[in-house]
């Protein structure tokens, strides 16, 4: 490419097929492919059929409203959408002797748009990857407890550990009579607690047996205190309801 200001010898112009900035070249090279060094696209070199004039700082009213058509040359109106004589399309609305490349954004938009899906998609997974990761610890994370709602709670433990406790130790457990919990004071640690329970003895008979609990909390893998319970050995007592099974 040359970039003397006006042709001389076998040199002459012609305008990018894309972005319509002046090309100065030898005519020698007419029908070849190059890169337009205003743009960067690729443009065919060619002839116009009507001479280009050397770009100047004023431009008459008459050129600034005509382009030249990038296939044939005809300067049209730059408000038509196609050359009248090759019907060729025009691209963008560009004054014949102006090298700003206008409609540029046009041309490299549909090459871009597949560049921009794939930065969306970066910023998706690392952007959202770890805003679905922080929401996910958050939901599990244990809600605070109020006073009540926690003591409700450590009741609700203490009698279901009971329930447990005479399942698994009582032999021939028949029913629970009477449940209760001494829980005024405010840890659990300090709480009693007492079954009444009946099961049938060895003999077939029905036995009846007070069970005492004491309670201890520990702290579990949600970050909640939870009660447990344990026989209170020194107070257990049977009495036998001297009864026979079939009164039952």
């Amino acid at each position: 490419m040359s970039t003397v200001s006006s042709p001389s010898g076998s040199w002459t112009r012609c305008t990018c097929g894309i972005c319509f900035g002046h090309l100065e070249f030898d005519s020698q090279h007419v029908g070849e492919t190059v890169q337009c060094p205003h743009c960067g696209m690729p443009t065919i070199l060619f002839i116009p059929k009507v001479w280009l004039a050397t770009p100047g700082p004023s431009v008459s009213a008459a050129s600034s409203d005509q382009i030249v058509c990038s296939s044939c040359g005809t300067m049209v109106d730059r408000n038509a959408k196609a050359c009248s004589r090759c019907g060729q399309m025009l691209r963008g609305t560009f004054s014949g002797t102006s090298a700003e490349p206008r409609g540029s954004f046009i041309e490299w938009w549909p090459e871009s748009a597949g560049l921009w899906l794939i930065v969306a998609t970066l910023l998706i997974v690392v952007v959202g990857t770890p805003l679905y990761w922080l929401q996910n610890q958050y939901a599990q994370m244990p809600k605070p407890e109020s006073e009540w709602q926690q003591k409700s709670r450590w009741q609700s433990e203490a009698a279901l550990q009971m329930l447990k406790e005479c399942t698994n130790v009582i032999v021939g457990l028949s029913r629970i009579i009477h449940q209760s919990v001494l829980d005024a004071d405010d840890n659990p640690q300090q709480w009693s607690g007492a079954i009444t329970a009946e099961y049938i003895n060895h003999m077939g008979g029905i036995e009846r047996t007070n069970v005492q609990f004491r309670f201890s909390t520990d702290t579990g893998t949600d970050g909640l205190m939870h009660v447990h319970s344990s026989f209170d050995l020194g107070g257990l007592s049977i009495k036998t309801a001297k009864r026979s099974q079939g009164e039952y």
